[in-house]
């Protein structure tokens, strides 16, 4: 494969092999930051339902997980973080991420809530 060597401004197109690795620093950094709003959704999540379980604890599982869905429909910002975690990785990452005994409960509720 021949590279190409572009001056100026831009991306190369063709190569892709640049002496400053354009292309593949920003396919480096998309998945890192991918990989960290991932790590980062997990964490929201299980926060939130840390905190359900003490201020619930007499809940069910499945009760606390559709409260921690409306927790997040009224937070904008909390949901678009998990919405980019969620994109990033999958559901089923981000449920074995949260390592909580809600998070199976709170996944299934999540994914129709999160689809709009």
């Amino acid at each position: 494969m021949s590279n190409i060597y572009q001056s100026g401004k831009g991306d190369n197109i063709a190569g892709d092999k640049v002496m400053g690795d354009k292309v593949m620093g920003d396919k480096i950094g998309t998945q890192t930051n991918n990989t960290q709003d991932l790590a980062r959704a997990a964490k929201d999540i299980k926060t939130l339902l840390d905190q359900l379980s003490l201020d619930y604890p007499g809940d069910s599982s499945r009760v606390l997980g559709a409260k921690a869905v409306d927790q997040i429909e009224k937070n904008p910002e909390l949901k678009s973080r998990i919405l980019r975690g969620v994109r990033a990785g999958s559901f089923a990452a981000l449920e074995k991420m949260i390592d909580h005994p809600i998070a199976k409960f709170f996944i299934e509720g999540a994914k129709e809530a999160l689809k709009s």
